[in-house]
């Protein structure tokens, strides 16, 4: 009889023994299981987060209902990567490594393809980078024998007055705006990857009748909304033509209604500044970036400081990016021109350029314009960099 019960008792204790570890094995699963799902909630916020769309208030970008300011940088040579043996990749993360928040593309930039910005634009996603997309590229009728040469040759889609060039444009905008990343499957307009579309790169305005320049921007910027809610529109202004600056013309031919920020361009010519080593430029330069920037805020929209650096980087940039002196005049030119802009109330500024440091032994002209994490001086100042107060 006490061996029976003897027996029962183990028996129990086995089971009860048993059922605990079983017990345990099931609650290690379901934690697991709760710190997977976790993750992926958090993985997936983080995601919306780095990924909201930017939105336009009366005089900021907004991102998840907050001012949005940001340092980007032109990268419009990353299409040619793949052809130079390049790494697409190392760019793009580096750019965030240095405090770079935005890149620009030319969608119709040399012999680009569709499929090299959707490898580029899937590279910014998973490094939490946004793009700005720049559907053409009209600069610079100056680098072509005649306006005739440049229109057939350069810039097929910049002609406003010609009907044909017009309605071809929006061929080809509809085809980007629809079209799904080969890469990772989104729709470009349904992707918050990109911050915006920019209809062209420095419209040659000046060439034409300003009435036809406006119908241009009015009729290409309601074409783009027309097929895409999503994603803010802006346009590259060049605004080195000083009698433009200031007076009212340049502002009045580009205040579109369907325009969601002004984007614009200042590259001083380097008679404008003094190369002395480490001396700054002078006053007159900021000035002139505060006034623009004002100028197009008192319309009623954000604006950005689209492009900038100096008008001839082919000379000064290599000067300016070897020795200490020079490299410090580069860097405290840049924060000036910065801070002008920031201080005025631009949401974002975009230096020309970047990109990697192998970019240097390529027999291309970009291999002198480009910063990289060759230019620790350079970097280490972006990555310090605090935004003045407004």
């Amino acid at each position: 009889m006490q061996s029976k019960l003897f027996n029962m008792n183990l028996h129990f204790k086995n089971n009860k023994l048993n059922l605990f570890f079983k017990n345990k094995f099931i609650c290690i699963v379901m934690l697991a299981a709760l710190v997977t799902f976790s993750i992926f909630l958090l993985h997936k916020t983080t995601a919306r987060n780095e990924y909201a769309y930017i939105k336009a208030a009366a005089d900021s970008l907004i991102k998840s209902d907050k001012p949005f300011r940001f340092i980007g940088a032109s990268a419009v040579n990353l299409v040619f990567y793949d052809d130079w043996n390049l790494d697409i990749d190392k760019a793009i993360r580096t750019a965030k490594e240095n405090n770079i928040s935005v890149l620009r593309l030319y969608l119709d930039w040399g012999w680009s393809k569709d499929e090299d910005f959707d490898k580029i634009i899937d590279a910014a996603s998973r490094h939490g980078i946004y793009v700005i997309l720049v559907l053409t590229d009209c600069c610079c009728s100056s680098d072509y024998s005649s306006l005739k040469k440049y229109f057939e040759v350069h810039a097929p889609f910049c002609n406003v007055e010609n009907r044909q060039s017009t309605d071809a444009f929006k061929r080809r905008i509809k085809k980007i705006i629809e079209r799904r990343n080969s890469v990772n499957g989104k729709v470009y307009r349904n992707d918050s990857t990109i911050l915006a579309w920019e209809i062209a790169n420095e419209l040659e305005y000046w060439h034409f009748a300003e009435s036809d320049v406006q119908k241009w921007i009015d009729e290409i910027a309601t074409y783009v909304k027309s097929l895409d809610k999503n994603h803010l529109l802006t346009i590259g202004i060049n605004t080195n033509i000083f009698n433009y600056i200031n007076g009212n013309v340049l502002y009045k031919i580009f205040n579109a209604a369907a325009l969601d920020f002004f984007s614009f361009h200042f590259y001083p010519s380097v008679d404008m500044v003094n190369t002395g080593n480490a001396m700054l430029p002078k006053d007159e330069i900021c000035r002139q970036i505060d006034f623009i920037a004002r100028k197009f805020l008192s319309l009623g929209k954000p604006v950005i400081m689209g492009e900038f650096g100096f008008s001839n980087s082919m000379i000064l940039n290599p000067g300016g990016k070897s020795g200490r002196d020079n490299m410090n005049f580069y860097n405290l030119t840049f924060e000036k021109y910065m801070n002008a802009a920031f201080s005025a109330g631009c949401s974002g500024v975009m230096f020309w350029g970047w990109g990697v440091p192998e970019e240097k032994n390529v027999p291309m002209w970009w291999s002198q314009e480009s910063h990289s994490t060759a230019d620790e001086r350079f970097c280490a100042f972006l990555k310090k960099y605090k935004f003045p107060d407004k």
